[in-house]
């Protein structure tokens, strides 16, 4: 913690008992602003921040509304953090989309935030393209997939970079509006040269060129694509690498290479990279082993070795996992 930061919240923490009261006889979802100063916000932010970072505080249930009246003072990083909390990214604190719904329309439709920080609040923007999301899926709200639409397109007029990667999904799926795939590419492109390492963006580019979404299908340009988000640590990339290395186009196959790309989506949280990891090291593990002159036992078991191998775990759970199955003495790791 630096050292503004401590004073913030040294503060904060004095004051707790006289600010606690003052929040609580607000209204849920009051607009107006409380007119606090720069630093009474901040050591507001700085408390319930560090109120969810230290596991020794149990009583966690001012977090809310201490971060709610951040927001409202348009403190940058507050309405991020407590649509987070509404979300149940939080011990402690039970999620409720419909507050985090409520919240993200709420900081949408205000004016206010724009005209305290004197233009376009990041703040604003971020609460349009979350609600735009909420709107898509149906959490927390009814399922509006045009007014989702209407949403991630003005949070991308405003120059976020994700919301312009997911207004091009809309626009290439036709998700509340008209489908365009050219337009939706051309978002593609732009912001692939601005903001490389923006979520998701090569691995969109490398589905259209792998489906011919309105274009040409061009697998050896997917598999380019699908390689520079890997380069990003994309899962759904890294998956589908690994996926044109185990069937070999349009690249020589290489199941080791496939094995190595699933096990690494896998770690990042891509269930289908998980199952492909699984499947793929139990068929090699068997096809390895010469089927026709190894007894049926130690194939199976030599291909659970390869499967206990390939998992994303520590090697002490390797070697539990291992003693747990009662391998047949003669199983070689190979």
């Amino acid at each position: 913690m630096d050292k503004w930061s401590g004073k913030c919240y040294t503060g904060a923490m004095k004051c707790r008992p006289l600010l606690l009261p003052l929040l609580l006889s607000l209204p849920a979802w009051a607009s107006e602003s409380m007119g606090l100063s720069q630093w009474d916000v901040e050591g507001m932010f700085v408390q319930a921040k560090a109120m969810l970072e230290d596991r020794s505080i149990q009583d966690v249930s001012a977090v809310p509304m201490l971060l709610e009246t951040c927001a409202r003072e348009n403190h940058p990083g507050a309405a991020h953090l407590l649509i987070d909390v509404y979300e149940g990214k939080f011990k402690g604190l039970e999620a409720n989309l419909r507050k985090a719904a409520d919240l993200a329309r709420g900081l949408a439709e205000s004016d206010r935030l724009d005209l305290a920080a004197g233009g376009q609040s990041d703040v604003r923007t971020e609460a349009m393209y979350r609600l735009a999301l909420y709107l898509e899926k149906g959490n927390g709200c009814e399922k509006n997939e045009a007014e989702a639409c209407s949403w991630m397109r003005r949070a991308a007029r405003r120059g976020m970079p994700q919301a312009n990667v997911e207004l091009a999904r809309y626009l290439m799926n036709g998700l509340g509006t008209k489908a365009d795939p050219r337009q939706a590419w051309q978002l593609l492109h732009i912001q692939a040269k601005a903001n490389p390492k923006t979520p998701h963006i090569f691995f969109y580019m490398g589905h259209m060129s792998a489906q011919g979404i309105g274009m040409p299908r061009d697998a050896r340009k997917a598999f380019e694509l699908f390689r520079m988000g890997a380069m990003q640590n994309d899962a759904r990339c890294l998956n589908n690498l690994g996926t044109m290395f185990e069937k070999g186009y349009p690249t020589p196959r290489d199941p080791e290479s496939a094995l190595k790309l699933y096990r690494i989506a896998a770690y990042l949280g891509n269930r289908e990279a998980s199952a492909n990891m699984q499947r793929l090291a139990f068929k090699e593990g068997v096809r390895a082993q010469h089927i026709s002159s190894t007894p049926a036992r130690r194939r199976i078991d030599n291909a659970t070795l390869h499967l206990i191998q390939a998992l994303p775990v520590s090697e002490y759970t390797r070697e539990r996992l291992r003693d747990w199955l009662i391998l047949s003495p003669d199983s070689e790791e190979s």
